[in-house]
């Protein structure tokens, strides 16, 4: 989060304006209704997405798996949020898949 911030990126933690405990299903309808992008690594929270995706509401987000978390570096994932800046019309479809470059070995 703290990253995000320091590149200029407009973002607030959930659970600073929901505090702790909210379910998944409002707190996506409340960072749909407010035209936020949730970003996630979250896969129960995607599922919500999904729902969404099949019943037509509109909604933005950017998804990682949290599986492939481990294998990025905070800065490789921050420089995968720049390139998405970069990007013509990302959210062309509503879930915008984070893509993370590795560098490579050597």
């Amino acid at each position: 989060m703290d990253g995000l911030l320091r590149r200029g990126w407009d973002a607030v933690r959930t659970v600073d304006v929901h505090g702790e405990g909210i379910k998944d299903p409002p707190l996506f309808a409340s960072v749909a209704q407010l035209g936020r992008v949730f970003v996630t690594n979250d896969g129960p929270l995607h599922h919500v997405a999904l729902d969404y995706l099949r019943e037509g509401r509109p909604f933005r987000m950017v998804y990682w798996s949290k599986k492939d978390d481990k294998q990025y570096s905070v800065g490789q994932i921050l420089d995968a949020f720049d390139e998405l800046a970069r990007a013509q019309d990302p959210f062309r479809y509503p879930i915008y898949y984070l893509k993370v470059r590795i560098p490579p070995a050597g």
